[in-house]
C-alpha cells in the first residue's frame, strides 16, 4: 500500500509539474463552478453562513460571493502540487511577502513564533514559503475524510521542510507543540474553526458567540512565544501575496480566564477584518456558525 501511495504521488507531481499556471487556475473555475452546483448541502450551508455574517447583503450577492469562494478553494487545491513542484524555482517571484521584517524580528528573539491564520485564501502556501526560506516550521495536522490521502499529506510536508504534528491524541499534541515552541519554531495555527468543548472559549465573531481554539494565546502565554498574525491573498494575475503582521501584544491582567477570552476576541477580529475585505476567500463551506451561543 506504501508503494502504490508513493507511485501515485509521484504520478500527480509529474503532471502538475508540466500543467502551464493558466491551465490550472481554468480548470479550479470548472471545478469550483461543478462543486457549487452539486454539492447542494455544502451550498446551502455556505449561504446560510453568509446569511448570518453578512445580513445586510442580499441574496444574489451571497451567491456571487459562495460561487467566487468555491472557485477560488479549486485553485487553491490545485496550485499546492503546482507550487511544491516549482517551488525552488518560482515561489519567491510569485509568492512576495509583505511584513517579512516582522518575522525576522521575533525569530531572532529564539523564544518562538505563533503563525495565527485561517482557512483564508491558498493558507498552504504560507508554510511553503517559509519554509522555502528555511524557517523551521510546523503544523498541526488532522486526519483527512479522504483516508487515501492521509498517508500523503504527511509525506509532502516532510518533503518541504515541514513538520506535520498530528492532532491526535490531543494531549501529545499540545506537548509536542509546547516543545516546538520552546525550541524557537514557528508553529502555525488556525483559529477559524470549531473546537472541542474543553478546548474553546465563547468570543465574538461576526457578532456571533462562537467557540474559539484557546491554543494560540495560551501557548503564547506559556512559552513568551510572539503571536504572528498572517494571511495570504490571491492577486489578479493568480499570484499570491503573504501579509505579516506586526507581533499581537497579549493584553494581561492577571484574570487568567478573562485574558485568555479578551485576546482571543482581539484576534478573532483580525481574522474577522480579513475575511470582510474579501469574503470569497474565506471557507464558507465549514458549519463555523452551528454552535453559536444565543445571548442571554
Amino acid at each position: 500500500m506504501k508503494r502504490y501511495q508513493e507511485i501515485l504521488l509521484k504520478a500527480i507531481l509529474v503532471i502538475f509539474k508540466h500543467l502551464p499556471f493558466p491551465v490550472v487556475c481554468r480548470a479550479g473555475d470548472l471545478i469550483g463552478t461543478l462543486l457549487y452546483r452539486f454539492l447542494r448541502q455544502r451550498r446551502e450551508i455556505g449561504l446560510a453562513n453568509l446569511r448570518i455574517a453578512f445580513p445586510e447583503k442580499s441574496a444574489e450577492e451571497c451567491e456571487i460571493i459562495l460561487k467566487k469562494c468555491w472557485r477560488n478553494i479549486s485553485k487553491d487545491m490545485l496550485e499546492v502540487p503546482k507550487f511544491f513542484v516549482i517551488l525552488p524555482d518560482m515561489a519567491k517571484e510569485r509568492v512576495p511577502i509583505v511584513g517579512i521584517e516582522n518575522l525576522k524580528q521575533c525569530f531572532a528573539q529564539n523564544r518562538g513564533v505563533i503563525a495565527l491564520s485561517a482557512h483564508y485564501g491558498n493558507f498552504p502556501i504560507i508554510c511553503q514559503r517559509l519554509a522555502l526560506d528555511g524557517y523551521p516550521l510546523a503544523i498541526i495536522t488532522a486526519r483527512m475524510h479522504n483516508k487515501a490521502l492521509n498517508p500523503m499529506i504527511p509525506v509532502m510536508q516532510r518533503k518541504m521542510g515541514i513538520e506535520p504534528i498530528p492532532v491526535n491524541p490531543g494531549h501529545r499534541c499540545v506537548a509536542m507543540s509546547l516543545a516546538w515552541l520552546k525550541k524557537g519554531g514557528i508553529l502555525f495555527l488556525q483559529i477559524d474553526q470549531n473546537p472541542s468543548e474543553e478546548a474553546g472559549v465563547p468570543v465574538d465573531f461576526f457578532g456571533q458567540k462562537l467557540p474559539t481554539f484557546r491554543g494560540p494565546v495560551v501557548m503564547a502565554m506559556r512559552t513568551g512565544a510572539a503571536i504572528l498574525p498572517m494571511f495570504i491573498i490571491r492577486k489578479e494575475n493568480n499570484n499570491h501575496q503573504i501579509i505579516i503582521e506586526k507581533p499581537f501584544v497579549l493584553k494581561l491582567t492577571g484574570n487568567k480566564e478573562k485574558d485568555i477570552r479578551d485576546n482571543l476576541e482581539a484576534l478573532s477580529k483580525i481574522t474577522e477584518g480579513y475575511i470582510r475585505r474579501d469574503p470569497s476567500f474565506w471557507w464558507w463551506i465549514h458549519r463555523r456558525f452551528r454552535m453559536a451561543i444565543p445571548d442571554e
